[in-house]
């Protein structure tokens, strides 16, 4: 198992270099000078030399990449040029709204999304089968930002039971900070609650064919005991290393939903650094959600490794 694992951390740490490339480079290929666009509406000659030489815009790009990774690795994520303030102290404010609502969504998505997969496949081919499928495809298939302005405009501006956007801390007030989250957090976890149900229905309807279940059937076991002893245990198995890489990907992607509430986590952060040309924000904020996806992708392996004895034999 040690080996695997070391396979998967040796995978790791070249893609999220892969990422730091991309992420710099790409920036690069943007159109228009961002030293114009911090220099204000008279754009001063000396303030252009001024702010080129300063975040080192006058550089050669491979002499740039090389010097913002090496202060990234040392924990130097820089500072905002537009709002001036590190990005560190940015990070450690954004960074804990977002996965709360990460967490809110994750635990929506597991509550709704294992139960009704295994309904679907101890009742397969009946109505309520046909029911978790056809709920499962529309949360897949509908736009988060059509989903959310569809709920605001229901229970925020017709019904007026939940605020429409914003965000209270929850030792502020716990109660106010629930009904912000929600709206966003049924959103952002419809897709991943489908995901989840999809994969539970397969994988229960594979363990339930099993030798050892028919033969906990034969002995006379009830039903309940041979579904939730015997074949859930084993069912969830890939459900739990997908859940960790859904979680993963509820961090990264919540971009749009942060968006469409007014939530100020890490999605409109990297929002407003790019329509800002804010470069070092967008960097630090999309190496930290790539590292926090391979994190979790690494513990999804440690999980599977753990719960599945043949691979770690």
């Amino acid at each position: 198992m040690i080996r695997f694992l070391a396979s998967r951390l040796a995978v790791a740490i070249p893609t999220l270099l892969l990422v730091s490339v991309l992420v710099f480079g790409l920036q690069k290929l943007l159109p228009g000078d961002p030293a114009l666009a911090l220099a204000g509406e008279e754009r001063n000659p000396d303030v252009i030399a001024y702010l080129r030489a300063k975040y080192q815009f006058d550089r050669p790009i491979p002499i740039q990449y090389a010097s913002w990774l090496g202060a990234f690795l040392q924990g130097d994520l820089g500072v905002s040029v537009r709002t001036r303030l590190p990005i560190g102290a940015m990070v450690a404010e954004k960074l804990p709204v977002t996965v709360e609502l990460a967490v809110l969504s994750m635990i929506f998505a597991i509550v709704t999304g294992v139960p009704a997969g295994v309904l679907a496949a101890l009742r397969r081919g009946s109505i309520w089968d046909h029911l978790v499928s056809v709920f499962g495809l529309a949360g897949l298939s509908i736009p988060s930002f059509w989903l959310g302005i569809m709920l605001i405009l229901l229970f925020s501006v017709r019904l007026g039971w939940l605020p429409s956007g914003g965000y209270t801390p929850f030792f502020e007030n716990p109660v106010e900070n629930l009904r912000a989250m929600a709206m966003p957090s049924f959103v952002l976890g419809a897709a991943a609650a489908a995901i989840i149900m999809r994969h539970t229905r397969s994988s229960m309807l594979t363990v339930l064919k099993q030798d050892y279940v028919r033969t906990a059937r034969a002995k006379g076991l009830a039903n309940g005991a041979v579904v939730f002893t015997h074949a859930l245990r084993n069912g969830l198995i890939p459900v739990v290393t997908l859940g960790a890489l859904q979680f993963g990907q509820l961090l990264s992607g919540a971009v749009l939903t942060e968006q469409v509430f007014g939530i100020p986590g890490f999605g409109k952060m990297i929002v407003d650094g790019v329509f800002g040309r804010d470069y070092a924000v967008v960097q630090a904020v999309v190496m930290i959600a790539a590292a926090f996806f391979l994190l979790m992708s690494f513990l999804a392996d440690l999980a599977y490794a753990l719960l599945n004895p043949r691979l770690r034999a």
